[in-house]
């Protein structure tokens, strides 16, 4: 009787740690397939402000902005380096023949998700009231 009871504690255990493992597993492929936005780049091409962007100050937001404009200006010039050299990898190669042109190319990668970050940075300047963003200052001036 002893025998079978510590049987089934050691299978109620084991069944324990299995569906915890598979729990931790599939979280992030659960919040992938239900379409709720995660903090971060998304798929589509936007961005989701995480909780703690959305508790900055006004000067914190603006300090992000400018260190995002100034990424926004270098990496197109990355991206040209990039594309005019060889690929590191096949796949790299295989990407850039069969993709599209920005395909096997990190800048542009890069590029797109600095530009969606700082979308969503703007608008939560905007949203806050912490006066012109970089893109509404850009637009004034011209």
């Amino acid at each position: 009787m002893a025998a079978a009871w510590q049987l089934w504690i050691g299978a109620g255990r084991a069944a324990l740690v299995c569906a915890l493992a598979l729990n931790a597993a599939g979280c992030s492929t659960v919040a992938d397939l239900s379409g709720v936005p995660r903090p971060g780049y998304q798929k589509d091409g936007s961005y989701v402000l995480s909780a703690h962007e959305h508790d900055l100050g006004c000067r914190e937001l603006q300090a992000r902005q400018v260190s995002l404009q100034t990424q926004l200006q270098e990496l197109p010039m990355k991206a040209v380096q990039q594309m005019q050299e060889l690929p590191q990898t096949v796949a790299d190669a295989w990407s850039r023949l069969t993709g599209s042109p920005d395909q096997g190319v990190p800048a542009i990668a890069q590029y797109n998700e600095a530009k969606a970050e700082a979308d969503a940075v703007n608008a939560s300047i905007q949203q806050k009231g912490c006066g012109t963003s970089m893109e509404t200052a850009g637009i004034r001036s011209n």
